[in-house]
């Protein structure tokens, strides 16, 4: 990483944020790892792991000289038992790893910089653990369903939206949740195709199917947001439409304007999918959608689905410090050079602005897209690390709004969090990466 600037909250919040995770490799695997890491060589749970496996050679070794017989028992109850013992190692090995890269890269910067070949000398230590695994291990298919310390630099990354990069056999799922001020935020959720291939079968699911299954699983009041998913009523598909038949009795404020909790909720889930508008329905006592002409004031509308408005990207923070980027759908823009200039100005409606009060830049559009180019070199490591990154995100959210890519000119950093910060930068597939529970 490219900074070093956090404080307890920020670790905190990013700990928190973090996914859950999943690895098929073999446990040997993981403990080569572990044994190649300069910093974990003086480690005494590691130091144990190693003389462990030759302790139980040793021991097996004086049981072959008794008999042919009892050396073939012998060798069966010594690797059964070093294949029980081996998860509970891993276990705690990995947790003591996680502790000591994360206070490496974010509370000590030196020990991120060691230098490796300083390293001590592990060839022993990894010719003992191979010989023993093809005792212990031959056969064994078990997966290690979280391995924290291999992915420890996913977790600790500051992006907080969804790029081509993270859909590396996984698709996303779309949703907006309701906020308390009755508007929607878009979430992000990747799922493993692995996953959707057990839900669904062979057969590409529709975005609603994806919809009526996922949406359920979404804690949204534990999430901080409203309990608004699944929509009440019945939804289904007609032609390259979708129809929402609410019920007689419904609260949904269907009829207000474009930024109304409902409307903002239905166009962040079903936007970027492949029905062009929905059609909203009044079902009437006989279980029947009303299809006759509405008197005006009856809710009965159809909300286009395609992207006809544009917004900015604004911080959205939830009661809890949660933070979110997301869009002002209060106000749209004809341009992205409107769009991207008016990101600086304060907002009162419980959005802020991701640009800092001294830093001014101007916009020009190009036919690759729009840059940025702030009036005074920008030099990201004397902002607070998560703002900075929250601000080249939500630029780069806003230009994609309008299809287009960002590219950042006059900014002291050639990269940041990953971003190449010579060249366009990439077009975000979404705000705020989540992985289904």
């Amino acid at each position: 990483m490219t900074h070093n600037q956090f404080d307890d909250d920020q670790l905190e919040r990013v700990l928190n944020n973090a996914p859950k995770l999943s690895d098929r490799r073999s446990k040997e695997e993981v403990l080569n790892g572990l044994l190649a890491d300069a910093r974990l060589q003086d480690n005494i749970h590691l130091q144990k792991a190693i003389q462990q496996p030759m302790d139980d050679e040793i021991i097996s070794k004086e049981q072959q000289q008794n008999s042919h017989t009892q050396q073939e028992s012998t060798e069966t109850a010594t690797t059964k038992k070093n294949v029980r013992k081996w998860p509970i190692f891993l276990s705690g090995a990995a947790v003591f790893a996680l502790t000591v890269l994360v206070g490496s890269m974010y509370m000590n910067n030196k020990e991120v910089n060691m230098d490796q070949a300083n390293a001590p000398d592990t060839s022993q230590y990894s010719t003992i653990q191979n010989d023993q695994a093809a005792k212990s291990f031959e056969n064994d298919d078990d997966i290690i369903e979280s391995d924290i310390v291999s992915k420890y630099s996913r977790m600790m990354s500051l992006r907080s939206s969804v790029y081509e990069e993270d859909l590396t056999n996984a698709v996303v799922f779309r949703i907006g949740l309701a906020n308390r001020d009755k508007e929607s935020v878009p979430m992000t959720y990747i799922i493993p195709d692995e996953r959707v291939a057990t839900d669904f079968g062979e057969k590409k699911p529709t975005t609603l199917q994806m919809y009526e299954k996922y949406a359920p699983q979404i804690d949204e009041e534990e999430m901080g947001f409203t309990n608004y998913h699944p929509y009440k009523g019945e939804l289904k598909e007609k032609d390259d439409k979708l129809v929402h038949v609410l019920p007689k009795e419904n609260d949904y404020d269907v009829a207000s304007a474009d930024n109304s909790e409902y409307v903002g909720t239905v166009k962040d889930t079903f936007s970027d999918s492949e029905y062009k508008d929905i059609e909203i329905e009044i079902e009437n006592p006989d279980d029947t959608a009303d299809e006759s002409p509405q008197e005006e004031g009856e809710q009965n509308k159809s909300i286009a689905l395609t992207r006809q408005n544009h917004y900015n990207y604004y911080l959205y923070k939830d009661e809890d410090g949660t933070e979110y980027l997301s869009p002002d759908s209060s106000k749209a823009y004809s341009t992205v050079t409107e769009a991207l200039i008016d990101m600086g100005n304060k907002k009162d409606d419980g959005y802020v602005s991701v640009v800092p009060e001294h830093v001014t830049y101007t916009v020009q559009e190009v036919a690759e897209g729009a840059v940025v180019t702030f009036n005074e070199p920008l030099d990201l490591t004397t902002m607070d690390a998560v703002r900075a990154t929250q601000l080249i995100e939500a630029m780069m959210l806003t230009a994609a709004n309008f299809d287009k890519q960002v590219r950042l000119d006059n900014v002291v950093q050639e990269s940041w969090e990953g971003f190449d910060l010579k060249n366009f930068l990439p077009k975000p597939v979404g705000a705020n990466k989540q992985y289904m529970p």
